[in-house]
């Protein structure tokens, strides 16, 4: 029975104050991140309804990103995204085609008090693609094509140990090329990330 109640008293007191207290000095810090998700531009979804299943022959994309130490409750937020799309065969005279997005903008900080801390991000991205012809059209195609775009998101950072945290984001990318790539100009759509953050 007394060992229940040290168990209790652990869970009523000891353990809110270990997943919301948290020293001040930790939301000023800048972190650097590793990234993984999905990105589903509208435009090849054929799936929705389905937030979680990639456009027909997409990679989950692969990114990074810099966050400056806060001044307030803002940062700097410097990321790159890769993310390629396979299986363009019986389309268009492609084997694959490849997009990189280097964004740069702004990351406001909602709720500095706990371990558990939303935020949200806006910014503005270059883009540029890689396409990879097939058969004799590889003359005909321009390699390399540049875009733009910017994107708006909120997500949560979850504050683990000393440098280190995880973060879940959704945003959503606006992002139009000059010419069509693969099977589209327009690659706006939405992305769900998971996050790894160093915090120095």
């Amino acid at each position: 029975m007394l060992r229940n109640t040290y168990i209790l008293a652990l869970l009523v007191f000891i353990l809110p104050a270990c997943l919301f207290a948290q020293s001040p000095d930790i939301f000023t810090r800048g972190n650097i991140s590793l990234e993984y998700g999905i990105w589903k531009p509208g435009d090849l979804d054929e799936n929705p309804t389905k937030p979680f299943e990639n456009v027909p022959g997409a990679k989950p994309f692969k990114g990074a990103s810099l966050v400056t130490p806060s001044l307030g409750s803002f940062s700097l937020l410097c990321s790159f995204m890769f993310w390629k799309q396979d299986g363009l065969e019986n389309r268009t005279p492609l084997e694959y085609i490849s997009l990189q997005q280097l964004s740069v903008g702004l990351k406001n900080y909602i709720l500095t008090q706990s371990r558990i801390c939303p935020y949200v991000n806006y910014g503005v991205a270059v883009i540029w693609s890689h396409e990879d012809p097939i058969g004799p059209n590889q003359e005909k195609i321009k390699l390399v094509r540049a875009g733009y775009g910017f994107d708006v998101g909120a997500g949560v950072n979850i504050y683990l140990i000393s440098h280190w945290a995880m973060a879940a984001e959704y945003s959503y990318l606006y992002a139009r090329l000059d010419n069509k790539v693969g099977l589209t100009d327009n690659y706006s759509g939405p992305k769900l990330a998971a996050k790894l953050l160093y915090l120095f």
